[in-house]
């Protein structure tokens, strides 16, 4: 009697095993397709082209997404994932990610000026030159002309020199901006030219130039309220990438890392 019953409750367990089995492979076969998926890759298909996508286009972005999902399927199948250093830096930025974004805390008034006071010089705008010029291409002897032009500057202001590439007249131009255009000459002479007078030939790396320096502002800190939503995006980035930071070291003391030796003397330089 107890024979009968064990073989019975033998047969329905592998009964019950072959339909698990039979079930989860049914279930890896199985590809849903989601609104929400479609309604995404629409949404950036028609960001892309400018408009929504007709009828034939729209199964071409579905039909995408199905072989997407299978030959992604394959490939976790086939072991594809296994070592591969894209994908593994993939779903590490992809965590990475996650984790950064997953941070709900709200700023207070209280962070973002201590914040702000803490990075003052970040938000430094430097001294800014406004001018115009009259440019002479050093290959076109420019030079000799433009000692003739300031020559001549001093009774008329009526003088034609080359076309410039980056234009004649600029604003709000700080020293780094002028090294970065000009050269470091060049820029460093702003200091010594005054304001509304025509400076002698001054040398860039194009040639020489006549400047007049029409206003000059400078240095200054603006307010927390001139540049608070920058603050608050400089603020936001610091604290992802301190939770993050603080999420990774709580991971490393789950693991045990072991350094080849070849390595371990690069790695503790």
């Amino acid at each position: 009697m107890f024979r009968k019953i064990f073989i019975f409750l033998l047969i329905g367990g592998v009964i019950l095993s072959l339909d698990l089995i039979y079930s989860t492979l049914k279930d890896e076969k199985l590809v849903f397709i989601s609104e929400e998926e479609v309604y995404s890759l629409m949404n950036s298909w028609a960001l892309q082209v400018g408009r929504n996508p007709n009828p034939k286009e729209a199964k071409a972005v579905i039909d995408n997404l199905i072989e997407e999902e299978i030959l992604y399927r394959e490939a976790l199948r086939l072991g594809l994932d296994a070592n591969d250093q894209i994908i593994k830096r993939r779903l590490a930025q992809k965590l990475m990610f996650l984790k950064q974004e997953s941070r709900g805390e709200k700023i207070t008034d209280e962070e973002l000026q201590d914040f702000y006071v803490q990075n003052k010089e970040k938000y430094l705008i430097p001294k800014q030159y406004d001018f115009t010029h009259i440019f002479f291409a050093k290959d076109n002897d420019g030079a000799q002309r433009a000692k003739i032009a300031f020559d001549e500057i001093k009774t008329t202001e009526n003088l034609k020199g080359d076309v410039f590439f980056l234009g004649k007249n600029f604003t709000n131009k700080s020293a780094m901006e002028l090294r970065k255009d000009f050269g470091r000459d060049f820029s460093m002479t702003f200091e010594t030219i005054e304001q509304n007078i025509w400076s002698k030939p001054i040398t860039s790396s194009y040639g020489s130039h006549l400047i007049k320096i029409i206003s000059i502002r400078d240095a200054r800190l603006p307010k927390l309220e001139e540049i608070k939503p920058r603050v608050i995006v400089d603020l936001n980035l610091q604290k992802k990438d301190s939770a993050l930071s603080e999420y990774i070291r709580e991971l490393k003391e789950n693991y045990e890392v072991v350094i080849s030796r070849g390595l371990q003397e690069t790695y503790n330089e």
